[in-house]
């Protein structure tokens, strides 16, 4: 054999993807297509038809800031939230609160909820029950437990409860759990508007439409409140469209839109009344304040009154002198400032008593606010209501914010620990100007003493009753003053737009439509590219090509009839023709050699070694040339089993010195074909054939014939091949379609290199035609010419 030099690695490409094959495949299997896309978008429409869908609804609100209107030293500057209480990201988060969501649970019909029973989903009916349940809320109410009303007639229905494993029950009244129940099986029928009572339930079935018959099972659950308040909190979000704006939106999602509208126009509502209401706190108290001073003067008002017409008429006295009136004038003067000094004195003894208590870590501080001369301790006041309205608001957030939460507690205490000390030396001054005014009447009595006894004391009962009067008057006033500014105070917020549908969140029907599609293109194009990849079997040239560059011969058709020696039998079959192919191809390769002997050999069993070694033979036989087809298959003779020749002398023999030459040698029933067959299977075959026997033997077989042609074992399993081709001038190396393995291809190919044996041809065997992609049809083949056509049908 002539030494030839071939690149026999495999390629990287081996394992990537065949454009054109891939493109083939998609045109072959287009029917995956049509499968894959109806069932991913049947399944899509599967899937909306039977879940839940989820809406969201939306309601705007405006968060008014309308600067500090905190009152200081005029009682009607106004009154109004601190800073810290209108800022907009506070409010935001008082909104979504869990007390606020609970207060709006607790203003609305959500305590029971009505469904519809479907096969496969069931369906709330708010606002659409054929009945409504009305129950009494001191009673304890089984919660979350499906309690079904079946009609029977206009008159009368069933109620029907089932709980195996029990339940647990709620007194909506009170608030709080009303224990754990046992295994429920009850039913009962009742007439409409009758009430039911159960140790776990009572109400009454009130119905709604007049015709209750319907095939649909209906049902009603108790809901815990504050479990609903988790779930709408869960869901409810808020947010500002423009950073800076004080216009603020409010989302909330559920299966039931009316619901979700109904629930954002209530949750306004009460965030609102929320605001007003502490908005109105202070003057509130400011309020109760003058009202507690006004009875106390009221009581002294009415006691100098009387006191005084009483005197004028025991003595018969309406004036006094005018010495007396000045002298009386004066000590008027000095007791109005006495009691203006008592109010004050009042009022910072409540201040003193509302600030030493400990302040509630819940509430708005907010005490009474009254005229004042101490500038400084109204700024004080202003600094703790500011520090704990801080305090509330983060308060808001959880407690994330907790050391945030201790400061300003910090800082109020030290705060209120000041004011507390002003407030004391305030009293003090209180009590020196007490003693001064006190040493100043007293003078001007020792003065009186002088006037008659009887002027004297009329003047006295006529200074306290003026005085009592001009303290109620004012007191009155400003009470007024303090009502008509509550009354004017309007909420901080404002509804701009009411709850609206916003859209449904899910199940997106357009988007999972396009992703049905894409998914029913996705997965054959995923199926087409695994089989590629994952395929470890040759289909076609190409993957032969991308192994090794040794030069593919021919092709062998796919043999549709039972004959073994396709070329004798079928001599105008289409296989036929591929083997002549192979003929002339193999004559082309020996280059003129004299008695060629070809091996015929493979990467592994079942590729088609036997057969095509057998009509090669025959299609060599056919042009006249004397062939020998050698069955040097020791391991596993295939010839045997063609020829019948199991009980034979053959190859083994001869090389053992059992028989002849001329003993091995068989007639197949064609002319100029012989054969030579495997004989007796050995144990040694490797050995047999590296010995000078074999030598001997092809020295005889080129003397008689113009071809040799060898059946060998598969080269990728046992080394005789290998040792049969030092003997060979060419190797035809058969590969199966989807039958051969690549990497065990690839690796013979290499060993063979190795091994340093050249001029190999490659030959495609048993390719299928419906399997066969790739055009391998003889364009002068069936259907044309003249008579029956050139080929067999």
């Amino acid at each position: 054999m002539s030494p030839e030099t071939h690149n026999s690695q495999p390629n990287n490409s081996l394992f990537n993807i065949d454009i054109k094959r891939f493109i083939q495949d998609l045109i072959h299997y287009w029917w995956l297509f049509a499968i894959t896309i109806p069932i991913s978008l049947l399944s899509v429409f599967m899937v909306h038809r039977y879940i839940h869908p989820v809406y969201s609804s939306t309601i705007t609100l405006l968060m008014e800031e309308r600067g500090d209107v905190m009152p200081q030293n005029d009682i009607m500057q106004g009154f109004g939230l601190t800073p810290g209480q209108r800022s907009v990201d506070n409010q935001i988060a008082i909104l979504t609160s869990w007390d606020i969501v609970q207060q709006t649970i607790d203003q609305l019909d959500f305590h029971v909820s009505y469904f519809a029973e479907g096969r496969l989903k069931n369906t709330e009916m708010y606002h659409k029950s054929n009945y409504v349940i009305a129950f009494d809320s001191t009673h304890p109410q089984l919660i979350n437990i499906p309690i079904y009303v079946i009609p029977i007639d206009k008159e009368r229905c069933k109620v029907k409860v089932d709980a195996e494993n029990g339940g647990s029950t709620y007194v909506y009244k009170n608030k709080v759990g009303g224990g754990s129940t046992g295994p429920i099986s009850f039913e009962t029928t009742v007439m409409y508007n009758e009430v039911i009572k159960t140790p776990w339930a009572c109400f009454k079935v009130i119905p709604r439409r007049t015709n209750l018959n319907s095939n649909i099972e209906r049902y009603f659950v108790f809901n815990n409140p504050r479990n609903l308040a988790s779930q709408f909190k869960s869901k409810l979000r808020a947010q500002l469209p423009n950073e800076g704006s004080s216009i603020i939106k409010v989302f909330i999602t559920g299966k039931n839109n009316n619901k979700n509208q109904i629930f954002l126009n209530t949750l306004a509502d009460v965030f609102i009344a929320n605001n007003l209401k502490q908005k109105n706190l202070i003057a509130t108290n400011t309020i109760d304040f003058i009202s507690q001073q006004l009875l106390v003067i009221a009581d002294t008002l009415q006691l100098t009154g009387s006191e005084l017409s009483q005197f004028r008429t025991d003595n018969r006295i309406q004036s006094v002198s005018a010495k007396a009136e000045y002298l009386f004038s004066g000590m008027q003067e000095i007791d109005q400032k006495l009691t203006e000094l008592e109010i004050k004195k009042s009022y910072y003894l409540y201040l003193e008593e509302y600030f030493s208590a400990n302040i509630n870590k819940e509430n708005v501080l907010a005490p009474a606010m009254y005229e004042m001369e101490n500038s400084i301790l109204s700024e004080q006041i202003k600094a703790i209501m500011e520090l704990n309205s801080q305090r509330l608001s983060i308060g808001l957030y959880g407690d994330q914010l907790n050391l945030a939460n201790k400061d300003l507690e910090n800082q109020i205490e030290i705060a209120r620990q000041t004011l507390l000390k002003t407030i004391n030396s305030q009293l003090t001054v209180f009590e020196d100007n007490k003693e001064r005014l006190l040493a100043e009447k007293q003078k001007n009595e020792q003065e009186l003493y002088g006037l008659p006894e009887t002027e004297r004391r009329l003047l006295g009962i006529e200074r306290k009753f003026e005085l009592s009067n001009e303290v109620y008057t004012f007191l009155l006033r400003k009470q007024s003053e303090a009502q008509i500014q509550k009354a004017s105070n309007t909420p901080d917020h404002q509804v701009l737009e009411s709850a609206r549908y916003s859209g449904q969140v899910s199940p997106d029907k357009a988007g999972n439509q396009k992703k049905a599609l894409l998914l029913g293109i996705i997965i054959p194009l995923v199926f087409l590219a695994l089989r590629q990849l994952l395929n470890n079997k040759v289909i076609d040239l190409d993957d032969i090509e991308r192994i090794t560059t040794l030069p593919i011969i021919g092709n062998i058709i796919h043999n549709p009839n039972d004959a073994s020696n396709v070329v004798d039998e079928h001599p105008k079959s289409v296989v036929t023709e591929t083997f002549r192919r192979v003929r002339t191809r193999i004559e082309f390769l020996n280059k003129g050699v004299k008695s060629p002997i070809i091996g015929v050999s493979s990467s592994m069993p079942g590729e088609g070694k036997t057969f095509c070694a057998l009509n090669m033979s025959a299609a060599f036989a056919l042009s006249g040339k004397k062939t020998a087809l050698v069955g040097f298959d020791m391991r596993k003779p295939g010839m045997n089993k063609i020829f019948d020749s199991y009980n034979k002398s053959g190859i083994s023999n001869y090389l053992i010195g059992q028989v002849g030459y001329e003993d091995i040698l068989m007639d197949s029933g064609q002319d100029n074909l012989t054969i030579v067959p495997s004989g007796n299977i050995p144990p040694n075959p490797s050995e047999l054939i590296s010995s000078k026997k074999t030598a001997e033997l092809f020295s005889k077989l080129k003397d008689q014939f113009d071809i040799i042609i060898i059946d060998t074992p598969p080269m990728g399993i046992v080394s005789d091949p290998y040792l049969l081709a030092r003997h060979t001038d060419t190797l035809v190396f058969l590969v199966r379609q989807q039958h051969t393995i690549k990497n065990v291809l690839a690796q013979t190919i290499k060993n063979m290199q190795d091994e340093e044996i050249s001029n190999i041809g490659i030959l495609l065997n048993d390719i299928h035609a419906k399997r066969n992609k790739y055009g391998y049809g003889y364009g002068y083949g069936y259907g044309y010419g003249y008579g029956y056509g050139y080929y067999e049908e």
